[in-house]
């Protein structure tokens, strides 16, 4: 009788709805089981005369079979199961990949196969990507401590299990206390100042929960709008202590869910781990795998920026405290930053601009963004409806080339209480293609995050909305569009942070174009532009008193990166967070403020990374000086672009990219050459 596994079936679209909870553990552990054995006979073969189809391609597919089984797996974790059956075996199924991989880095046989092909003669012959192809999988055999004693290589595999296990511990411990607050409203008058569209979902949350009145709830979107349009000032003080002291010792659910010891125990992993590799910490260890000379060029860059943002930050916080005397405010407090903000960006708009979202429906916001993106980079992107999907609302774009597919988009546009609360893409499959000249072809998903609509009212996006969507869609672009046909270079999830962000960082530049969002905008009722000078208006508005956001974001590198670099040195996470604070005064944060403790970029990928997003986004600034010199809509820029940066996936750096973009080298003095001390 045949296997009828969806997991286990050949499929050139994730059979999504298919997949039952009896079906993963099988597909897992027969994927594990064939791929040992696949192992085992490619070592056999290539003992003697290692080859690239026989090893580097035969090696890639036993990846590939168990990584996108995992992908679906994953995805489909993102939606409500019944009971906890399909939590159990996600699980074992996690632990089963994480234990075959842990195995197969740790394979000295496999390594030195590979060490005989890269210092073959055929080697010497190979094309740049090839080389880069042979360098990150000789590095990463490296990483998994294949060049240690036995005995410190069992002490990495400790450490690294228990680096994982602390990172789903400080997971846990905040949905845990994300979940624990929430506060029930019977007076409508307290949620003055918020939209109809945020009091219809509160007044859902209270349904659901089962009582009358509103319900607020400690997720991302619903803390956004309380902090700039709550009029209650109250409401906003008690809001801001819920969400700013989760998982820690302060707050109103203090020591219940404290992340502080998980951290601190984290960081201490790490350390030891980067020490064992060689590194004197794992703030050097993570840039192995960046453009970053070294971590005192970071700890420069990040400073010279804070530098060169100051005056703007001593600007806005002067204005902004003149402004809260005028409204009453004797002296600003964390709690008013955004409201007050918001209030001083109101003084720009226009009547028919208050309600800036009413132009940016997410219906017509995506099929212009795919326009645009066929305009802009070639291509063609067609909605497609009969797919296997996890759940109603998601989307499917078929992107195509000269008649032929090229890769595929998902949108899975709304916020789920079982999905992580910020938006992220994901890569299910990379591609790549195998010895026989069979290609695969690419897919990426986009967790837009989005609040879900109550009843039938349109979904409407806010400028940040907007913002997240043209970011996700920049990494999704970058994923599908590369032609490299090796699956160790195709996949953004492969890029370090710094490179994979600059997408993302790119694609948000538009946003903030006149000329663009005058093409963009459009009433999702009457269909109505938006004049020049509005569109003005509303980007000053957007920008004004936005100084808060940016350095937000530079404290939230330094501190991630001074956490991982001084560990050692004497100092709690609490010490470190205080110095670093001290650098970028004008934030004010609460004593009592625990940042450290939600700082959930730090257990998913963006350890001692988060400085990414600053150091991609100076990149992004000079690649779009290009496009407006040339035309936001230029085709043969956005060509240029394409073939400089998205085709060669990994197999260059980032910044020879855009040097051949640019057709200039960069400035010298945007990252200075720079050395530990």
């Amino acid at each position: 009788m045949p296997d009828i596994n969806p997991l286990l079936q050949h499929w050139d679209l994730p059979p999504y709805s298919a997949v039952r909870t009896e079906h993963l553990v099988p597909a897992i552990d027969k994927i594990i089981s064939d791929n040992h054995q696949a192992i085992a006979d490619i070592i056999a073969s290539q003992s003697a005369f290692a080859t690239w189809d026989d090893l580097v391609l035969a090696v890639d597919e036993t990846d590939a079979r168990l990584d996108e089984a995992m992908g679906i797996i994953e995805t489909l974790s993102m939606i409500k199961h019944d009971g906890n059956a399909w939590e159990i075996a996600s699980g074992m199924c996690r632990d089963a990949a994480t234990q075959y991989k842990t195995e197969k880095w740790s394979n000295q046989a496999l390594f030195q196969a590979y060490q005989r092909l890269a210092q073959s003669p055929a080697a010497a012959n190979f094309d740049e990507s090839r080389k880069a192809v042979l360098n990150k999988i000789l590095r990463r055999f490296r990483f998994s401590g294949i060049d240690l004693p036995l005995d410190q290589r069992q002490q990495l595999a400790r450490l690294n299990r228990d680096i994982s296990a602390l990172e789903d511990l400080f997971l846990t411990h905040l949905e845990e206390a994300s979940a624990a607050w929430s506060k029930r409203i019977d007076d409508i008058a307290q949620l003055n100042g918020l939209s109809q569209v945020t009091t219809d979902r509160l007044a859902l949350n209270a349904q659901q929960a089962g009582h009358a009145g509103w319900l607020i709830t400690l997720d991302q979107d619903t803390y956004n709008q309380v902090m700039a349009y709550a009029e209650d000032r109250s409401l906003r003080e008690e809001y801001f202590v819920a969400f700013n002291t989760r998982a820690s010792d302060q707050g109103p659910h203090a020591g219940q869910f404290d992340n502080g010891p998980v951290l601190e125990s984290l960081l201490a992993q790490r350390h030891r781990k980067a020490r064992l590799l060689g590194y004197e910490n794992f703030a050097q260890l993570s840039l192995a795998k960046r453009m970053a000379d070294s971590t005192a060029q970071v700890s420069g860059f990040l400073r010279r920026q804070v530098a060169l943002k100051t005056p703007s930050f001593e600007e806005d916080a002067q204005a902004l405290e003149v402004f809260a005397a005028g409204q009453g405010i004797a002296e600003v407090q964390p709690w008013d930053h955004e409201f007050l903000a918001e209030k001083l960006r109101q003084q720009y708009l226009d009547t028919p601009l208050t309600n800036l979202r009413d132009y940016f429906p997410l219906e017509g916001t995506l099929r212009r963004i795919c326009l645009f993106s066929e305009r802009l980079l070639g291509v063609r992107i067609v909605e497609q409806t009969e797919f296997s999907r996890w759940h109603d609302s998601v989307r499917l774009l078929e992107v195509s080339e000269h008649g032929q597919v090229i890769g595929y988009i998902y949108l899975d546009p709304f916020h789920r209480k079982e999905a992580p609360d910020y938006p992220w893409t994901a890569t299910p499959r990379n591609r790549r293609v195998d010895a026989e000249g069979r290609l695969t072809l690419p897919i990426a998903v986009i967790h837009a995050n989005f609040t879900e609509v109550v009843a039938d009212q349109p979904c409407l996006l806010t400028h940040l909305d907007l913002r997240v969507l043209f970011h996700e869609f920049g990494h999704c672009l970058h994923h599908v569009l590369t032609r490299s046909p090796h699956y160790t270079l195709s996949g953004i999830s492969q890029l370090g942070r710094d490179t994979a962000e600059f997408s993302g960082q790119l694609f948000e530049r538009w946003c903030f174009s006149r000329e663009f969002l005058r093409w963009l905008a459009a009433h999702y009722r009457t269909g109505e532009r938006l004049s020049e000078a509005q569109i003005d208006k509303a980007l000053t508005s957007i920008q004004t008193h936005s100084s808060w956001q940016t350095a937000r974001l530079l404290m939230a590198g330094l501190f991630d990166f001074q956490l991982h670099r001084s560990q050692g040195d004497g100092r709690s996470v609490r010490q470190i967070f205080e110095d670093v604070q001290r650098e970028i005064p004008h934030l004010k944060l609460s004593s009592y403020s625990r940042l450290a403790n939600s700082f959930d970029y730090m257990v998913t990928g963006y350890g001692a990374s988060v400085y990414a997003y600053n150091w991609s986004d100076v990149l992004a600034a000079e690649a779009f000086k290009r496009f407006e010199r040339d035309w936001v809509f230029n085709a043969q820029t956005g060509k240029a672009f394409r073939e400089a940066v998205f085709s060669p996936g990994d197999s260059r750096s980032l910044l020879s990219s855009l040097e051949a973009f640019l057709g200039r080298p960069l400035a010298e003095d945007l990252f200075p050459v720079a050395v530990d001390s």
